[in-house]
């Protein structure tokens, strides 16, 4: 009786100890670490899977234009490459909306001056002509996203006065 009563006893202290074992193991991988890695150039879709592969999510926090990433890739890390964070943590990023282009001002010169200046940037130019009280004849009067950065190849509208109507 006692064999029997020492080995239940020793099976009972086995069974604890592996249980132990298994739970600071288990604890031990919750707490991971993983190292931040390089998304730059991956497409969102690329950088997505290689956060989740690694335990992590992904964020995009905000979009801009870029000459050196085209659009619906990652242009920029806002969480440090190579920081070390825990299992389940976000990674932040700068997603590429392509290149872009300032449209220059061109409010002072002549339609054919706007349009060339816009082709030229890379920019389309559409004219349309209005007649126009206040404005010259062949001046500009008005035109599309003036100061504003916009996709490369992109519409301008630029209205060009007609003079006054008779």
């Amino acid at each position: 009786m006692f064999h029997t009563r020492h080995t239940l006893k020793s099976i009972i202290c086995l069974a604890l100890a592996v249980m132990c074992i298994a739970s600071v193991a288990l604890l031990a991988g919750c707490g991971s670490k993983i190292t931040v890695p390089d998304l730059v150039g991956m497409t969102k879709e690329e950088a997505e899977s290689t956060v989740a592969d690694s335990g992590l999510t992904l964020n995009v926090q905000r979009e801009r234009y870029s000459k050196k990433n085209p659009e619906g890739t990652i242009d920029a890390m806002i969480t440090k490459v190579g920081e070390t964070v825990e299992k389940g943590s976000e990674v932040r990023v700068v997603g590429s909306l392509g290149e872009g282009v300032e449209v220059p001002n061109i409010g002072i010169l002549t339609g054919k001056e706007g349009a060339n200046l816009v082709a030229k940037v890379g920019l389309n130019p559409i004219v349309v002509e209005e007649y126009s009280d206040q404005v010259e004849e062949g001046n500009i009067i008005s035109y599309t996203d003036g100061g504003q950065t916009i996709p490369k190849g992109a519409d301008v509208t630029i209205t060009v006065s007609k003079g006054p109507e008779n």
